[in-house]
């Protein structure tokens, strides 16, 4: 098996003859040089980091486990400070990403890139998608282009230094057009959203067989069972890539081993905390920490993601020594007197059934007791009529998390419809809805 790419790139990253290998303790002293830089560049040049970090001595870190003596970054301060985050002039920003924070009158984050940022984000993508694709392969992005910085250009952009043609073509809105023009095109790779990839490989209109050689899955949590659905459909590895707008877009991308995502260490140091802030061991679940080494524009140090992973611990299939990531749990919670509805633990069950594309989670509380409503789409030619709402009402009972508060009446299966609105009218916020309760009306 072909080691990740992303080996022989870090060894040249940080400075080693052709043929090296990045161990533990050399790439562990780059990341501390690299973090001593960003921590002058921060105190220097942000006014929000002079302040954050008016008492931190640098030259005290004498490891990187030190760095949690660093106090947090948090989402509101992109949010509130971004400005002041800034380390360059503004003259020099190249992209702003707007993100809208939960909630639709929350003031939005704000992040911003230099040119040079913005390379460092395509050098990335060249280097990881070479464990998909080979020179001449013909890549369908569906992810949002062509601007500067934006996830297709850059992918493009990586993507032609490798020889690759990449056609961004954007997010999926009528799967039996996309189909067409996969086949039209000779596309060979597909990169996209988990569920509209899953709609591509579900519709009625069939690509041809054999011609999807590989797929990779970004721009959210990844449930094992649309994994395995589109890789029945295709034959073909699916691969998984962890990434946020914060992190630059690229994060990490699994190897042909399929064993976790190798990653982008010499730009990216990743600490995995518990809920009180404090490390965790490797193999332990807990939120995601980030802390940019690389980024001139707006470095980010030890910022709080919000997103649940572990390091995974026994070495990668492909040979590599280089640390993974183990699949991003899904946010989408909702809180109950006692316990939790999950929506990733409601994913790996629905999408079990082979007629669904995608669904829509509301829960409305009244008195004491929670009503569940569940709005489906379905590929052509399925739907109520067939029984598949009630094969998703089985699908539900057997979910652990359901399990108890329907067995107590706590929680209620409401309604399960066919949905009458667009398919994908919102693709990238996938969340239970929180429907106001009913005696406040």
């Amino acid at each position: 098996m072909d080691m990740t790419p992303l080996e022989e790139w870090m060894a040249a990253k940080i400075g080693l003859p052709k043929g090296g290998v990045p161990d533990a303790a050399t790439l562990h002293d780059y990341q501390l040089t690299m973090l001593g830089k960003t921590l002058a560049l921060a105190r220097k040049k942000s006014p929000f980091y002079q302040r954050r970090l008016k008492d931190v001595d640098p030259h005290a870190l004498k490891s990187m486990a030190d760095i949690t003596r660093l106090p947090f970054t948090y989402p509101g301060d992109l949010a509130t400070s971004a400005l002041q985050m800034l380390c360059v002039s503004q003259g020099e920003i190249a992209r702003v990403v707007t993100l809208q924070t939960s909630g639709t009158t929350a003031t939005p984050k704000r992040i911003y890139f230099t040119l040079d940022d913005l390379e460092l984000t395509a050098d990335f993508f060249a280097r990881g998608m070479k464990a998909l694709v080979k020179p001449g392969q013909r890549v369908m992005v569906l992810m949002p282009g062509p601007n500067l910085g934006s996830v297709g250009e850059r992918l493009s952009t990586g993507l032609g230094r490798i020889g690759c043609e990449a056609v961004v073509h954007g997010l999926v809105e009528d799967p039996g057009q996309v189909i067409e023009k996969i086949n039209d095109l000779g596309i060979d790779c597909l990169i996209g959203l988990p569920v509209q990839v899953l709609s591509l490989a579900r519709w009625s209109g069939k690509i041809v067989p054999g011609q999807i050689k590989s797929v990779l899955l970004s721009g959210d949590y990844v449930p094992r069972s649309i994994i395995g659905a589109i890789n029945r459909a295709w034959n073909c590895p699916v691969f998984n890539h962890y990434g946020l707008t914060e992190t630059g877009l690229g994060g990490g991308v699994e190897c042909r081993a399929l064993e976790g995502c190798h990653l982008r260490e010499a730009d990216l140091y990743l600490e995995i905390v518990d809920s009180r802030g404090r490390p965790v061991p490797d193999g332990c679940q807990g939120e995601i920490v980030l802390t940019t080494l690389t980024r001139k524009g707006m470095p980010l140090i030890r910022y709080r993601t919000g997103d649940v992973s572990r390091f995974l611990t026994e070495r990668c299939a492909c040979g590599s020594n280089l640390r993974r990531l183990d699949r991003v749990q899904g946010r989408s919670v909702y809180k109950l007197e006692q316990g939790e509805l999950r929506l990733d633990e409601m994913d790996e069950a629905i999408f079990q059934l082979d007629e669904i594309m995608d669904y829509e989670v509301s829960i409305e509380r009244q008195d004491n007791r929670y009503l569940m409503n569940i709005g489906f789409w379905s590929v052509p030619g399925a739907g109520i009529n067939n029984g598949l709402d009630f094969a998703i009402r089985e699908k539900l009972r057997e979910i652990p998390c359901l399990k108890q508060p329907l067995e107590q009446g706590v929680l209620s299966l409401n309604d399960v419809y066919p949905s009458s609105k667009k398919l994908f009218s919102n693709p990238i916020k996938r969340k239970i809805k929180r429907v106001e309760d009913a005696q406040e009306h």
